[in-house]
């Protein structure tokens, strides 16, 4: 593949670049797009901006890509940013069919003080203002609220803050985000309490007098054996000052002592490690001393995430501060550090590629062994079976709307077609609600473990893995299990979500789209008979090389070295 730059515009008024982009690859890449990231370099580092070229034609021995793309330059950079007089070069990278970092030779130079972050505060009289404003359009708030009730009726579009919610929430939203953007007010209670949040902050640092030990922070379930879980024990066994504010309810559903609480924690921190993503704290200017370490759920880079849905997700702007406060973030190798690099919107040295501690248990034999004997001993149906484990994502755009069309998969039918010595276990989305009714006479068959065991034991005494667009693919591939992908809604899901890769190339197993090959397909790989895929353009091991490169059961090991210095760090 080549990435060249047809021609390119500054509006310096503004601060804004538009360049058009081509590329070039090879007629068998039959992907309707191709994904590529410009870089930006300066003095204060570099980053990467993400960008989505789309197919426009056949020519000659090569398929022609196109790219059109806006840039804000103040929001390339956060909070260092290059020195005015300085020249911050311009090129592409992309990553190609041998997965190796391609860097081309440098498009363009633009002087550093495009980069420069504009001053946007208003002035008293535009304060005063947009609060009357606020006001009377509060008292017409019934107004809004029926047109948002005539957007749900379809005619006209909802506004982009009604996105991925239903019913009254929907029009809530709707009204919400055209008050706001006639005012810079709204209604949201998340809002609200993050503002909460903010001042809560500053008022306990400014009553702290410096920061010290460790605070493990998540908005989400601590899963036994998860990277904080791990890290946290061994930040126990060490003696390390520590303290915790561990929930699974959103901000906007904290009460306002809960949020002084978490703030007050957050303000005396001297290191705040994480696991996913917590909004709030991007609200905040941080101490400087306080190092903030995001360890990440995940491993790879499979679907698009942070900064890199910029452009494919409505309401996920440039400007956004989310993920850009990070001292350090971990990595599964040094092939997804460009990645982690543009989702979170960090230069590339934040991003530590020295593994993920959950990881570790994949290279304990002993671990193995309890595990397996514990399964078996809990569910002996299972014992002495071949076990095809179904773990496939989510549809939908988020918590509140996922779900899984079942009957693209009626396991019983499926299972009709495998071997009496097979069983499957079902192993949901943890944001998918509705469960596969399994008929009476497949109870002893058909296991859905989805509230009950975690798919990383589960991966141990399974046979073959089927699964969709899940993460999963990663740890399977670790313990060298047979993968088939049934994705038969391929296009949609591509259209809709988006990955870093071409996924027929990619993906590390056989990819099927209708019920009768994936059984046939199972049926082979249960008998010994399944092949790698032919049609993928990487083998198992490469794949593993370019995704998994720094796992080696020493992840918790390096992760605590790292804990010991971001901690002694100023």
């Amino acid at each position: 593949m080549t990435v060249n730059m047809r021609n390119y515009h500054i509006d310096e008024k503004n601060k804004i670049l538009n360049i058009d982009l081509q590329c070039e690859s090879g007629k068998e890449h039959k992907a309707g797009k191709i994904r590529f990231s410009l870089v930006f370099e300066g003095s204060c580092g570099k980053r990467y901006f993400p960008v989505s070229a789309q197919y426009q034609q056949e020519i000659d021995d090569c398929r022609r890509y196109m790219a059109s793309v806006r840039i804000e330059l103040p929001y390339i950079f956060f909070e260092h940013f290059p020195l005015p007089e300085e020249k911050v070069t311009v090129s592409a990278v992309f990553c190609n069919e041998d997965m190796l970092w391609i860097n081309t030779a440098p498009m363009i130079e633009l002087p550093g003080e495009l980069f420069q972050p504009q001053e946007r505060r208003r002035s008293a009289i535009r304060e005063i203002s947009d609060r009357i404003l606020y006001i009377f359009c509060t008292i017409l708030l019934p107004v809004w609220i029926l047109d948002g009730v005539l957007a749900q009726k379809g005619l006209h579009r909802l506004h982009r803050a009604a996105d991925g919610r239903q019913g009254k929430q929907a029009v809530f939203y709707h009204a919400h985000g055209l008050v706001k953007d006639w005012t810079g007010y709204g209604y949201s209670i998340r809002e609200y309490k993050t503002n909460y949040f903010k001042k809560c902050y500053e008022r306990a640092r400014r009553n702290e007098p410096g920061t010290k030990g460790i605070l493990f922070l998540s908005e989400r379930r601590v899963d036994a054996g998860g990277n904080l879980d791990r890290i946290r024990q061994e930040v126990q066994k060490k003696g390390y000052v520590s303290r915790e504010f561990l929930t699974e309810t959103p901000i906007h559903k904290l009460s306002r002592k809960e949020i002084r609480r978490c703030a007050g924690l957050v303000a005396a921190a001297k290191l705040i490690i994480l696991e996913d993503f917590v909004p709030q704290l991007h609200s905040l200017s941080l101490r400087r001393d306080t190092q903030l370490l995001q360890m990440w759920h995940a491993c790879g880079a499979f679907k698009l995430f942070g900064l890199s849905e910029l452009g494919i997700v409505d309401h996920l702007n440039q400007s956004t501060r989310n993920h850009r406060s990070y001292t350090a973030a971990l990595a599964s190798s040094d092939g997804v550090v460009p990645f982690y690099s543009e989702a979170f919107g960090v230069d590339d040295h934040i991003i530590k590629p020295i593994g993920v501690p959950r990881t570790d248990i994949f290279f304990d034999q002993k671990y193995a062994s309890q595990v397996r004997e514990r399964l078996f001993q809990k569910y002996p149906a299972c014992q002495n079976k071949k076990i095809v484990l179904f773990a496939p994502t989510f549809r939908g755009s988020g918590n509140k709307t996922a779900y899984y069309p079942w009957e693209k998969f009626p396991a019983a039918d499926i299972m009709d077609q495998l071997p009496q010595d097979t069983v499957m276990i079902l192993k949901n989305h943890p944001f998918v609600k509705k469960t596969y009714e399994i008929p009476l006479e497949y109870q002893e068959r058909i296991f859905d473990l989805s509230a009950e065991e975690n798919i990383n034991d589960l991966l141990f005494i399974a046979s073959v893995l089927i699964t969709d667009y899940s993460s999963v693919i990663f740890e399977a591939s670790l313990l060298n299990l047979p993968i088939v992908f049934y994705t038969f809604d391929l296009q949609e899901y591509l259209d809709s979500r988006d990955i870093y890769f071409d996924f027929a190339s990619f993906a590390p197993g056989k990819i099927v789209g209708d019920r009768q090959t994936l059984e046939k397909e199972i049926m082979e790989i249960l008998q010994g008979e399944g092949e790698e895929a032919k049609e993928r353009s990487i083998s198992r091991e490469q794949f593993c090389r370019f995704f998994l490169g720094s796992l080696d059961g020493k992840s918790t090991e390096r992760t605590m070295e790292l804990v010991k210095q971001l901690l002694t760090t100023d």
